[in-house]
């Protein structure tokens, strides 16, 4: 049996999964792939796609993305993947003007810890489990947390699991191309078009980091959740964004 909670966030309301024991999905409502549970009111509008949103008028899939020279950061510590149980993501909005989001740079209009909506039948542990997860995703939108304990369990393929592995050993603050992810879940780099698919299938966002995931030359390209979400989680890492030069602000 599947729980689920919905949690308010800094950027839009998510959807908590629980298998009773380990957490198993963290979508944003609104993205294609995120669960209608029943007795759950999902009633935000769905995002145009993971390649669409604009900023100062240009598609954000196209913006770079570059680890901002501010001396070292933090690497997180994550956790391996024997901690992860696996038995068997037009034009959008701007950033900070779709459904629910705020900038990361934005004040916490939210008080911390803002009321989970769960099942009126959600066992104790299950409501423990979902409340870890509100606190870390929290403790991560304050920048006051750069790795989750959160346990996990993933459902898919084996090609799939071997990927969201592999993101899993990506650090706060770092990226990765398609094909890292391929070499690192022990494949090759021709294997990038079916890594893409699988990283666009990520389950658990923000924690199974899929928004580290860049295009050659550090090209947004997508995001399941939405790509203004993508780009102010990045921004939240310390990344800086630029079209052209890779450390250029982008201009109208």
């Amino acid at each position: 049996m599947t729980f689920y909670a919905q949690m308010p966030s800094r950027l839009g309301t998510m959807l908590l999964c629980s298998n009773g024991s380990h957490l198993s999905g963290a979508y944003f409502i609104g993205q294609s792939d995120c669960p209608s549970p029943n007795g759950t009111a999902l009633s935000l509008p769905k995002n145009e796609g993971p390649s669409t949103g604009l900023m100062a008028g240009l598609p954000i899939r196209k913006f770079k993305a570059r680890r901002a020279p501010q001396g070292e950061l933090f690497t997180a510590a994550v956790p391996s993947p024997d901690e992860v149980n696996t038995p068997g993501s037009g034009s959008g909005p701007s950033p900070g003007t779709g459904p629910g989001v705020q900038a990361c740079d934005a004040p916490d209009e939210n008080p911390r810890n803002s009321a989970l909506v769960m099942q009126a039948d959600t066992p104790d542990r299950v409501k423990e489990l979902f409340q870890q997860t509100q606190e870390e995703l929290d403790a991560y939108f304050r920048s006051e947390r750069r790795s989750f304990t959160v346990p996990l369990h993933v459902e898919g393929t084996e090609f799939q699991k071997k990927i969201w592995r592999a993101l899993l050993d990506i650090p706060y603050g770092e990226s990765a191309s398609y094909g890292d992810v391929a070499r690192a879940a022990g494949l090759t780099p021709q294997h990038g078009r079916p890594t893409g698919m699988a990283v666009g299938r990520n389950p658990i966002s923000i924690i199974i980091p899929c928004h580290r995931v860049l295009g050659g030359g550090g090209v947004l390209t997508g995001y399941t959740g939405g790509l203004d979400r993508k780009l102010m989680l990045l921004q939240l890492e310390g990344f800086t964004m630029g079209k052209g030069g890779l450390n250029q602000p982008p201009r109208p």
